[in-house]
């Protein structure tokens, strides 16, 4: 940040945020779970609607709704700010290190990015992913935030790669991170494999920049690319292990199909996808996920994300996969598909 006073504002914002998660979460599943025991929610299949006619006018839930709502807003305000300040040095950093290596960066300042992507700017990041220049900085400490500092030094990142399984013959020489954003979990893969060739790609173009740029400075090779997920331009069977990480959700059900089945496309036989996302809804329906999905999807502007749940990844994955292993860990599912 610019100053002491825009860390320590946001410092605050990030434990009220952390707060209305730790705290007030499971106070509000509670409340709806009282409904459910009164008869005033079905049980079995209730739709969303339903659910929010009774959960919207509950205290404890309308306050937490109203917490994350106004930090999510706030958070961005103070860090376009702050970035703002400094625009001209940080936009210059971008350029000067698009020559750098030992990595390298292909993108392209004049892509043309498919409507859904722009039609609305992601968990109301201003400017979206793509539309401003230091969107990579904003989206950096904007996530730092969201994951109440989980994050801060790649924790989290890498925490994920390290636990990857590898195809069954142990053969890893080309990894590729679809969706990589700012490159944490591809640099953190350089460093799980560090003689193996590791590529990420991704769509908006000052992520990617903002990720070569930072993996510059972290000394590793990574090959960055601004690449659309559904249309890759790697040619086919030449990955062993590809990981595609929280992308499904923010793509609208069709395109995300044609994604994974570019990924299968480009690995080898016997390699493998690994797919980490949100956990399906399940049956019968988890009430309380169900409403605060749902509630991303309407105030935090996850404009696919309450579809993508409530579709059938599993079947999908098995209908075009030769084995499909499945794990759930909290929020997050993971599929493990073998070509």
């Amino acid at each position: 940040m610019s100053s002491y006073d825009d860390e320590s504002y946001l410092d605050f914002i990030e434990g009220l945020r952390m707060f209305a998660l730790r705290s007030m979460n499971p106070s509000s599943a509670k409340a709806i779970m009282e409904e459910v025991s009164a008869g005033r929610i079905s049980s079995e299949d209730p739709t969303i609607e339903e659910i929010r006619a009774i959960a919207d006018p509950i205290p404890v839930i309308g306050v937490r709704n109203r917490i994350l709502h106004s930090t999510q807003g706030l958070n961005w305000v103070r860090i376009v700010d702050s970035y703002g300040k400094n625009r001209e040095a940080l936009e210059q950093e971008l350029t000067d290190a698009e020559k750098d290596g030992p990595g390298t960066l292909r993108w392209d300042p004049n892509f043309i990015y498919p409507d859904y992507f722009t039609a609305t700017p992601y968990h109301r990041q201003p400017g979206s992913y793509h539309a401003d220049p230091l969107g990579g900085h904003i989206y950096h400490y904007g996530t730092k935030v969201f994951h109440g500092g989980s994050n801060d030094k790649d924790e989290a990142k890498i925490e994920r790669i390290v636990m990857l399984p590898e195809p069954k013959d142990g053969v890893v020489n080309r990894f590729l991170d679809i969706a990589c954003g700012i490159g944490s979990g591809t640099v953190a893969a350089k460093l799980r494999w560090p003689r193996a060739e590791v590529h990420g790609i991704e769509l908006a173009g000052p992520l990617v920049r903002y990720a070569h740029m930072r993996a510059t400075r972290l000394k590793s090779g990574v090959h960055f690319s601004q690449q659309l997920a559904e249309k890759l331009d790697f040619i086919d069977n030449t990955f062993d292990l590809i990981y595609m990480s929280t992308l499904l959700h923010e793509m609208p059900l069709e395109e995300g199909r044609t994604a994974v089945r570019e990924a299968k496309r480009v690995l080898r036989p016997g390699g493998i996808l690994i797919i980490n996302d949100m956990v399906q809804a399940t049956k019968p329906l988890n009430i309380w996920s169900d409403y605060d999905r749902y509630f991303d999807h309407r105030f935090n502007n996850e404009p696919y994300a309450y579809n993508y749940v409530h579709s059938n990844l599993n079947l999908f994955l098995k209908e075009e996969f030769s084995s499909v292993e499945n794990t759930i860990q909290g929020k997050t599912s993971t599929w493990t598909c073998t070509k």
